[in-house]
């Protein structure tokens, strides 16, 4: 058989039906877009109302002994019952003292009021930080939101 007459004889995909391969190609492609930016936007204004802020953080003797933490939300929030404290998380034990005007829940969380504060005690003896050392301390929500400071210790 002759090469030549063997590729005269070969047929392409016909021009319309690559252009309505194509067309389905870019629609999947924006479908998969599409619910993945509705997703994002879910979950992201489920938590519009959520908002913490740690309004000061105490440290006698160069340790970290309590935490004051705002709701400036405007939904209650709860807080997870542990703080991070440069990067290592420690337990906070709520108590009948000093939670402000949350009221405790279930277990050992705490469960802030809108536009109030709270004292956060944070492990029964304190995190030791080193004296003019950076100290990073972070406070979560169960609903995913946080608050973050930096500063110096004394």
């Amino acid at each position: 058989m002759n090469y030549r007459k063997f590729r005269r004889n070969m047929k392409a995909i016909s021009p319309i039906i690559a252009t309505l391969l194509l067309i389905a190609i870019a629609v999947v492609a924006s479908l998969v877009v599409y619910a993945w930016v509705m997703g994002y936007i879910g979950y992201q204004t489920s938590n519009a109302g959520n908002s913490v802020v740690i309004q000061s953080v105490p440290m006698p003797a160069d340790k970290v002994t309590t935490i004051y933490l705002q709701n400036t939300g405007t939904t209650p929030v709860t807080v997870n019952p542990f703080a991070f404290v440069n990067g290592v998380e420690y337990p906070a034990t709520f108590g009948s003292t000093g939670t402000g005007t949350g009221t405790l829940t279930g277990g050992n969380t705490l469960q802030l009021n809108v536009n109030s504060t709270s004292l956060i005690p944070v492990n029964p003896l304190g995190v030791s930080v080193l004296s003019g050392s950076m100290v990073t301390i972070k406070v979560t929500t169960t609903g995913g939101t946080y608050s973050q400071v930096s500063q110096q210790a004394p």
